[in-house]
């Protein structure tokens, strides 16, 4: 291994830009079976991975505004109106598509995964000051940072 392929590995084990990984899906129906398809392009060198997976999270965002907020400083008060945001995660799922592996350079590969969320999963919804949403994340376990797709919103109907 040449300097400037050490140079190039120590950057992908940094960056995770060893692969680019797309993730999309097919139609989503809310209490069905769906699947996502992940699309990876290796870049310019060998890439070693434990196993292909996806994470998926139920979000429930709240956004209130114009909450009359009251702070202390020094023995006064002082009253403000602010946004007042909150989150919870509501599903949590990681799901293993395939196992470890060497992807070749320059090479693309692609991988499908029926995915049924949790017969309790909350459905989608978008209210005046909350929502819920699904996101889905697919990555490569590999050494260093594990390249991904970055995290996607699910178009559920």
């Amino acid at each position: 291994m040449g300097f400037f392929d050490k140079v190039k590995s120590i950057k992908n084990f940094i960056t995770g830009g060893a692969a680019k990984v797309y993730l999309d899906s097919s139609e989503i129906v809310f209490g069905e079976q769906f699947e996502l398809r992940i699309r990876v392009q290796v870049d310019d060198a060998d890439l070693k991975i434990d196993r292909v997976y996806v994470e998926i999270e139920g979000i429930e965002e709240i956004e209130v505004p114009d909450v009359d907020v009251i702070y202390e400083y020094d023995d006064e008060e002082e009253r403000r109106l602010e946004i007042v945001r909150a989150e919870t995660t509501t599903t949590e799922l990681e799901i293993t598509v395939d196992d470890g592996q060497v992807l070749n350079a320059n090479e693309k590969y692609e991988w499908t995964v029926n995915i049924e969320l949790p017969s309790d999963a909350l459905p989608p919804y978008n209210g005046q000051y909350c929502q819920h949403s699904y996101m889905a994340r697919a990555s490569l376990d590999c050494f260093g940072n594990d390249p991904d797709s970055g995290w996607i919103e699910l178009d559920i109907n």
